[in-house]
């Protein structure tokens, strides 16, 4: 009788045992595949949607950067009224117009990402109480932008008009190009054109430093919610970072900034990065080889590693001299003749 009641309570405790491993090994599958798809979620609407804040906001910050300094910013200064727009080509959208072109595609870009997240937003599961902080901060980014007359239902057409279908991803900016050409779907896209060309000539300032800080609000939010580093700060820093030696001049113009250079334009401009604009006059092609920039010999050893030398094919080639010539030839002695009498 005893070694059957231990062979029960043995069945039993080993048969629970077995169901308790069951029961936690198939819960912690399910967190991990929740993880899994939360982390995929995140990865497809939060981080796009952090990548296209930061370069709005660095955009924007270009234009009130020269605002402040020169009381206007000369690159987006070519066009009074959008439809200005119909009938340019490509080369003007890739050259004059590429300022004011890209910034109106970046602006479009975020209302998509913006749009596609407030849809999807009750099917994103993020920690704490991010899921109430978020669509807010959203809000207050439509608000700022309906303050500069960009107004919400037309955020999200434009921010549809953005996206093709049916792949739904973003249309490139030649992509985008196309749709400004044509005056019938430009259409949509005018508050935006008009509100840049506002700011470009130094208006529109309260506006413009509203959509500035509730884009940095945002930015802040999903820096932190997404455990990232400070994404405002690494896209300003990737402009002010130049390999030494570099002239940072990348347009014409007397620049007033540290971005200014020695180009000779016709434009007003200030240089490039943020904290100068881009000017609008032509600039000497840098040579190809350029020169470094002053300073102390760093390798002082009179026989440098061979991996360090310069690569002979970049030296040009020697350009061959004259030859020296060598003189009269000597004139060849006569041979000796035959003796008399022979």
């Amino acid at each position: 009788m005893d070694a059957l009641s231990v062979t029960l309570v043995s069945a039993v405790t080993s048969g629970a045992i077995s169901l308790t491993l069951a029961w936690v090994s198939g819960r912690q599958q399910r967190r991990d595949s929740e993880r899994v798809q939360r982390e995929t979620r995140t990865m497809a609407y939060l981080n796009p949607l952090r990548w296209h804040t930061a370069e709005v906001h660095h955009r924007l910050s270009l234009y009130a950067t020269s605002v402040e300094r020169e009381g206007c910013y000369p690159p987006a200064q070519v066009l009074t009224d959008p439809r200005e727009m119909e009938g340019k080509g490509a080369d003007w959208f890739a050259g004059k117009g590429v300022v004011l072109g890209s910034s109106v595609w970046m602006t479009a870009c975020l209302f998509a990402q913006m749009t596609r997240t407030r849809h999807d937003l009750p099917f994103l599961r993020l920690a704490g109480n991010d899921d109430t902080r978020l669509p807010g901060l959203l809000q207050k980014v439509h608000a700022a932008f309906a303050a500069c007359e960009i107004y919400y239902a037309t955020q999200s057409s434009i921010g549809t008009d953005a996206l093709l279908e049916p792949e739904g991803r973003l249309r490139s900016y030649r992509e985008f190009c196309d749709l400004l050409a044509e005056p019938d779907r430009r259409v949509w896209a005018d508050p935006v054109i008009w509100f840049l060309i506002a700011v470009a000539h130094g208006e529109r300032r309260p506006a413009l430093q509203r959509a500035l800080d509730a884009l940095s609000e945002l930015s802040a939010f999903l820096d932190d919610s997404l455990a990232g580093g400070a994404s405002l700060r690494a896209r300003h820093g990737a402009e002010i970072h130049r390999p030494h030696g570099r002239s940072p001049v990348t347009g014409a113009g007397a620049g007033t900034g540290t971005g200014a250079g020695t180009g000779a334009g016709t434009g007003a401009g200030a240089g490039s990065g943020p904290d100068a604009g881009v000017g609008r006059g032509r600039v000497p092609s840098p040579s190809p080889h350029p020169i470094p920039a002053p300073g102390p010999d760093p390798s002082p050893d009179p026989s440098p590693d061979p991996v360090l030398r310069p690569d002979p094919a970049l030296r040009p080639d020697p350009v061959p001299g004259p030859t020296p010539d060598p003189g009269p030839r000597p004139e060849p002695e006569a041979e000796p003749g035959p003796g008399p009498g022979l």
